[in-house]
C-alpha cells in the first residue's frame, strides 16, 4: 500500500531543500527581504532532517520482514540500485560542469570527491571529512550507514527490528559522547544525526501496533509546524551548516531543534491519512508528482543552480533578488521533474528488467 502523505512530505522536504540553496545561488549577487526575514534565510536545510525521519519509516515498513542473509543481501541490492546509479549519474553531470567551467580545478578535491562519492561510507583512515563530488551527496551517507545497521538485524534475523534499533543508535550516540573520537570514521559512526531515522522507526511501530487518535495526530502536527516556526523567527544556531553535521559538534541540537519537530510533522500526517483526514491534500496530483520525483530534484538542483552562477558571472544578475528565488526554484523543480521522467525512471526500469528466458529454437516437423 501506498501512503501518499509520505510522498506529499518528500515533496516538502525537497521544496524546503532546493529553497535554501535557491537564496544561496541568489545572495551571491544581490541581498533579497527572504534572506534577512528572520532565520528564514538557512531554515530549507531542514529538508535533509525530514527526509532522514521519512526514511527511517519507509525502510521499516518496506523491510521489517525481512529475515536471513539472503533476503539481507537482496534488501542492500534494492537499496543500491535505488540509490546509487542515479547518484552516480548525476555526479558525472556536476563534476563535468565543473571541470568545465573550473578549468584550474584541484585535482586533489575531485579525487576526494570521487573516492566520497564512490564508497559512500568512510571507510580510509585518510579521510577527515564528507566530500562527495556532489555536495548534496553527504546526507546519502548517513542513509547508507543506516541500511547497513538494518542490514545486520536483517542478517541475524531480529524480529523486533525497532526494538533493537531503539538501543543500538541511542547507544552508538552515547559512545561518541563519552568518548569524543577524533578519527573522522568514529565520529560519523556514532553521529547523533542518526537518532532522526530512529524517530521514523519509532513512527511506523506505532502506526503497526497502536491507534492513534485523530486529536493526538492533529496536536503533532500542530507541534511539529509551530517548532518550524519558532525556529524561523528564534533562530538555530549554525545547525544548517554542512560541518556542523559532519563534525558532530551540532548534530545533537540539530535533532532537538529540526530533528524533532519534522518527526512530529510526519507522524500527524501520517496517522491523518490513517484516519481518512485531509485525503485530498495527501492525493493532490502535483504534490505526488513532485513527491515521486523528490530524489531527483534533490540531485539535480544543486547542479542547476551552480550553472545558473556561471552565467551570472558573465551576464550579470538581471532578476528582482526575491523574484529570482521563485523562479529559480521553478526552474529546479521543472528540471528535476524532467530528470525523473528522462532519466530516473528509465534507468531504474532497465536496471530491475530481466533479460528474456532463451527458449530452445523450434523445428517445423519433416513433411
Amino acid at each position: 500500500m501506498k501512503i501518499n502523505s509520505i510522498q506529499f512530505l518528500r515533496a516538502i522536504a525537497v521544496i524546503l531543500v532546493v529553497h535554501v540553496h535557491a537564496i544561496d545561488t541568489q545572495e551571491a549577487f544581490s541581498v533579497s527581504h527572504q534572506q534577512k526575514f528572520y532565520f528564514l534565510e538557512n531554515f530549507g536545510a531542514i529538508g535533509v532532517d525530514l527526509f532522514f525521519g521519512i526514511s527511517g519509516f519507509i525502510i521499516s515498513y518496506v523491510a521489517n520482514s525481512y529475515f536471513g542473509a539472503r533476503e539481507g543481501v537482496d534488501f542492500l541490492k534494492k537499496r543500491f540500485m535505488r540509490i546509487n546509479p542515479i547518484y552516480y549519474v548525476a555526479s558525472l553531470l556536476f563534476m563535468v560542469l565543473f571541470c568545465f567551467f573550473d578549468k584550474f580545478f584541484p585535482v586533489a578535491v575531485v579525487l576526494n570527491g570521487l573516492r566520497d562519492t564512490a564508497l559512500m561510507l568512510p571507510i580510509l583512515n585518510s579521510q577527515t571529512w564528507l566530500g562527495p563530488i556532489l555536495i548534496v551527496g553527504w546526507s546519502l551517507s548517513y542513509e547508507w550507514w543506516f541500511y547497513v545497521l538494518f542490514f545486520i538485524l536483517i542478517l541475524f534475523r531480529v524480529k523486533n527490528k525497532a526494538l533493537l534499533l531503539l538501543l543500538v543508535i541511542p547507544a552508538l550516540v552515547v559512545i561518541g559522547r563519552l568518548l569524543h573520537p577524533q578519527d573522522f570514521r568514529a565520529i560519523f559512526y556514532t553521529n547523533p544525526i542518526m537518532l532522526e531515522f530512529l524517530f521514523g522507526v519509532i513512527i511506523y511501530w506505532l502506526y503497526r501496533h497502536a491507534k492513534v487518535p485523530t486529536v493526538v495526530a492533529a496536536t503533532l502536527l500542530i507541534l511539529g509546524l509551530g517548532g518550524y516556526v519558532y525556529n524561523i523567527l528564534h533562530g538555530f544556531g549554525d545547525i544548517s551548516e554542512l560541518g556542523s553535521v559532519t563534525s558532530g559538534t551540532g548534530s545533537l541540537k540539530r535533532v532537538l531543534l529540526w530533528g524533532l519537530p519534522s518527526a512530529f510533522i510526519l507522524a500527524g500526517c501520517i496517522f491523518l491519512e490513517k484516519k481518512e483526514v485531509f485525503s485530498k491534500l495527501w492525493n493532490n496530483r502535483f504534490g505526488l508528482l513532485v513527491g515521486d520525483a523528490s530524489y531527483s530534484i534533490y540531485l539535480t538542483h544543486y547542479t542547476l543552480f551552480y550553472l545558473l552562477s556561471q552565467v551570472y558571472v558573465q551576464t550579470g544578475f538581471f532578476w528582482n533578488p526575491d523574484l529570482s528565488i521563485v523562479v529559480h526554484m521553478v526552474l529546479a523543480i521543472g528540471a528535476g521533474i524532467l530528470f525523473y521522467q528522462k532519466v530516473e525512471r528509465p534507468l531504474l526500469k532497465l536496471l530491475h528488467s530481466r533479460p528474456p528466458v532463451q527458449q530452445p529454437p523450434v523445428h517445423a516437423a519433416m513433411p
